[in-house]
């Protein structure tokens, strides 16, 4: 049996490997291409009445794993429930809520008996609109969000500032029956969109934090994570937890395969983990989890969930402004899905201009707008992820040319080792007919030498 130094000895050298290589981005198109060999449908997902509730019109769970609502007149959502055999995780990926799919978002929070929600983008990133308000941030008198349509409001309880994250406790009220919840809202806002965190021990500390919180324990109904589209930075998440996980098992030890973790993975949502940086971050994070007793109490500096959360005083806000979070830019992400380069989307100077977006949930009982009709042109919807930047496209085209030159040099060597072996044959075919007629011709030559004597 392997030992946990003998695992991260074959991750560290599989690691080193494609890093010497610069083969990342090889690497991550064979995930793809195995990836593009499974046939699932989304049909539920291209319905009329549903193509109103998807952030990205390219982005659509599986009908097989997605979640069906149950009460109200709105049985679809844009999530998938994600696990992997042999595992004891349950994970619910989905798209950041849109304002018209926010109570349904709460209805699967409270239909699925979940405890904790896990948000790894921010509301607002490089001034685009990534993701509704969809909770409440502060305390304020009424400050009670209403959801009439699915019966269900939620209330802020206390919130603290962890720098890199921030841990509020929400309270989930069913209008009916009168039960209420505890709901924990993780909000990460140390990720960029299709980009890695600064480091991996600042996310395994938010990692470690969400599991001693008891959110990801089976005595709960699967953890609600998202970022903007809930594939990219939402897969990463669950592909590294997924694989300590099961290194923590007798079995794991001998078989973990971070990229055959991610394909089966894929099987249950639509293009998890986005782009090379981040496939290459889980190796990274992987590695130094057993590096280091990450999950330990007693590390300098960590964040600590000891005690009564709700006791706990309510904190600073923590939507930092980008400039503040702001690190280094990652490489260039390779060419995003159609619907993901369409630069439609409102511009923001800041997270305030969010204030009047939610004021009708704050101050009464207005649920947020129900689905557009059918006849609605979705072309042009204000909830699309910019992606238009002007670096991916001289990207994509230089990714284009690069590889149309390799096609064109292919087939000059194909067509050059296709014409040397014609040579060839033809030179054996010569070959094969000059011998026999040397030697009729030098038969010929005796003959007539012999009848002129």
């Amino acid at each position: 049996m392997h030992t946990d130094q003998q695992v991260k000895k074959r991750l560290q050298d599989e690691f080193n490997d494609i890093e010497s290589k610069n083969m990342w981005n090889m690497t991550f198109r064979f995930v793809e291409v195995e990836s593009s060999k499974i046939k699932k449908t989304s049909d539920e997902a291209k319905k009329p009445q549903n193509k109103a509730l998807n952030r990205y019109q390219d982005v659509s769970p599986y009908d097989e794993t997605r979640i069906i609502l149950k009460r109200g007149n709105v049985s679809y959502i844009n999530a998938n429930l994600v696990q992997v055999c042999n595992c004891e995780r349950q994970y619910i990926l989905t798209q950041g809520p849109l304002e018209n799919s926010t109570s349904h978002f709460w209805l699967m929070v409270w239909e699925q008996s979940s405890k904790a929600i896990v948000m790894l983008n921010k509301v607002i990133e490089k001034k685009k609109l990534k993701c509704h308000q969809y909770w409440p941030k502060k305390k304020k008198d009424n400050d009670k969000f209403v959801w009439n349509d699915v019966g269900l409001s939620v209330e802020f309880v206390s919130k603290i500032n962890h720098g890199f994250y921030a841990l509020s406790v929400l309270k989930l009220n069913d209008l009916d029956s009168g039960e209420s919840r505890e709901i924990y809202h993780f909000h990460y806002t140390d990720w960029p969109d299709f980009g890695v965190p600064k480091t991996p021990t600042s996310f395994l500390r938010f990692l470690r934090d969400v599991r001693r919180s008891g959110s990801l324990d089976p005595s709960h109904g699967p953890i609600v994570i998202h970022c903007s589209a809930g594939i990219g930075r939402s897969g990463t998440f669950c592909l590294i937890d997924t694989c300590l996980i099961k290194m923590n098992t007798p079995e794991g030890l001998n078989y973990v395969h971070i990229r055959t973790l991610l394909a089966e993975m894929r099987k249950c949502r639509l293009g998890l983990v986005q782009a090379p940086e981040q496939l290459r971050f889980v190796y990274q994070s992987v590695i130094e989890a057993l590096d280091s007793n990450w999950e330990a109490d007693n590390e300098d500096n960590l964040p600590s969930l000891d005690g009564s959360l709700l006791n706990n005083i309510s904190g600073s806000d923590c939507e930092s402004s980008d400039s503040e979070l702001s690190s280094e830019a990652p490489p260039l992400p390779p060419p995003r899905m159609e619907s993901l380069r369409q630069q439609d989307e409102n511009d923001y100077d800041d997270e305030e201009s969010l204030v009047s977006e939610s004021d009708s949930d704050e101050n009464g009982l207005n649920p947020p707008p129900l689905p557009p009709p059918r006849d609605l042109d979705l072309s042009k919807s204000n909830d699309r992820m910019d992606t238009t930047n002007t670096k991916d496209e001289r990207n994509k085209n230089k990714i284009e040319e690069e590889a149309e030159k390799i096609k064109i040099m292919a087939d000059k060597l194909k067509m050059m080792k296709r014409k040397q072996i014609e040579q060839e044959k033809w030179e054996q075919i010569k070959r094969s007919w000059f011998y026999p007629l040397r030697n009729i011709g030098i038969g010929i030559l005796a003959l007539s030498g012999g009848v002129m004597i």
